[in-house]
């Protein structure tokens, strides 16, 4: 079956290797072909067009929470910071590896999941690189009111979520389904209501099915209902589809790629632009034939130099870019910790606020669909036990600094530490140039 003109393929995780489907959001999906591939690089034969890729559910790690705003653009930071404190922060050389997807709101609060990827490993993306990622169950529609259970590369994931969103979602830890997996969905069910995620409890599990040998068996339904405590039963899995808008996922070898094809574009533009001006030349001089070869070699001479110039120059502007986390002192991480201390409302005799770990990070990112310099502190610390605790005193002096005005700080609330009896904090400052 070949693809229409349009059509977006879409590279799905399937029960025992990768499914490529042709369509759009607007039209629909149909399957184009099946593989026993586990790895996308082995995955051949995709059709011509635009490649979106679902990640695999065991690549991915969620973390959903409340944000007590209905504030959209707060969410960003809210999201990363819960992350932080989770222990899931991304790795800053692998590209665009977080997202947030809201799931619900409320009168100033919003239900939304964090997620993070992990950096792809070796024959884990395809040979054609996709032009947009997004998360496997945000691609299949979720039934509310459900856990929904599907095997992914010959291992066994559940999702809750409904139409559209995923609330939670993870790979279980056994390759079978039995009641140490039903303990598993319940033990997840049970943090989503502790944490006020989930107002009742799902009416029932589904195990959705694909037609192969791997699917679930009577028996193996049976003990995943009595490990989950809630009846369980089969469904073909349905079409997937294509979230719109996608997430902002980008791992770090695609992001080059598209950096270099673009700087590739950009040279070429450049070199179309001489030879336009060079044959204007040729023309302008065409009734004097020597005089038309003299011109026509001093300017091929003269384009010649002048590319040579500007690659030099385009170059050196290039590596000076580079340099420029280096290069601007006062971002210098002593220079930061420097004004960080000094802002502390400790005195001589009484150390207030004690650091536990600081974190400076100042090097190139991708900003917008822009590379750009992106500057940040993270300073953890904490306090005694007391009614007039000093870290909103230390907060207003950070904002207040001259030496720290070119960053925006968010103050996260202090949390007692039960085993040590201290109040701990974490202040995050982003620069705004």
């Amino acid at each position: 079956m070949s693809a229409k003109k349009g059509d977006l393929n879409l590279m799905i995780p399937g029960a025992d290797g990768w499914e490529i489907w042709t369509g759009s959001a607007v039209n629909g999906f149909r399957q184009h072909s099946s593989t026993e591939h586990l790895l996308a690089l082995d995955v051949t034969g995709i059709p011509s067009g635009g490649v979106a890729m679902a990640i695999p559910v065991r690549q991915v790690s969620a973390v959903p929470f409340r944000a007590q705003t209905d504030d959209l653009s707060l969410l960003g930071d809210l999201a990363s910071m819960q992350l932080e404190k989770s222990g899931n922060r991304p790795a800053l050389d692998g590209g665009q590896l977080s997202d947030h997807f809201v799931y619900g709101t409320a009168p100033d609060e919003t239900h939304l999941t964090a997620v993070v990827m992990n950096p792809p490993t070796e024959g884990q993306l395809p040979r054609k690189s996709p032009d947009q990622f997004d998360i496997s169950p945000r691609c299949l529609p979720l039934p509310e009111g459900q856990v929904v259970v599907w095997r992914e590369l010959g291992r066994w994931v559940f999702a809750i979520g409904k139409p559209g969103h995923a609330l939670y979602f993870q790979c279980l830890s056994g390759e079978r389904l039995d009641a140490r997996a039903g303990n598993e969905i319940r033990l997840a069910l049970t943090q989503l209501q502790l944490q006020g995620l989930l107002k009742t409890v799902p009416e029932s599990v589904v195990v959705w099915s694909h037609g192969s040998a791997s699917d679930a068996r009577p028996e193996e339904l049976e003990a995943l209902a009595r490990g989950v405590g809630i009846p369980a039963s089969n469904a073909p899995r349905p079409n997937p589809t294509w979230p719109v808008p996608p997430s902002r996922l980008l791992p770090a070898d695609v992001r080059a790629e598209r950096l270099a094809i673009q700087g590739r574009r950009n040279r070429n533009i450049m070199i179309a632009a001489l030879a336009v001006v060079y044959l204007g030349v040729m023309g302008y001089l065409y009734f004097d034939l020597q005089k038309t070869k003299d011109a026509a070699a001093v300017v091929k001479r003269k384009a010649d130099s002048v590319s040579a110039e500007a690659s030099l120059l385009d170059n050196h502007r290039a590596q000076w870019d580079e340099l420029q986390p280096v290069v601007e002192s006062e971002y210098h991480p002593l220079e930061l910790f420097l004004a960080t201390y000094r802002a502390l409302p400790n005195t001589k005799d009484n150390r207030y606020i004690r650091f536990k770990k600081l974190s400076f990070l100042n090097q190139f990112r991708e900003i917008e669909g822009d590379v750009k310099v992106a500057r940040e502190i993270v300073l953890e610390g904490f306090t005694e036990m007391s009614d007039n605790p000093p870290t909103p005193k230390y907060a207003e002096n950070l904002r207040t600094s001259s030496d720290l005005k070119g960053f925006d700080w968010s103050f996260g609330p202090d949390i007692e530490d039960k085993r040590t009896g201290k109040m701990t904090f974490t202040f995050v400052g982003n620069a705004t140039q």
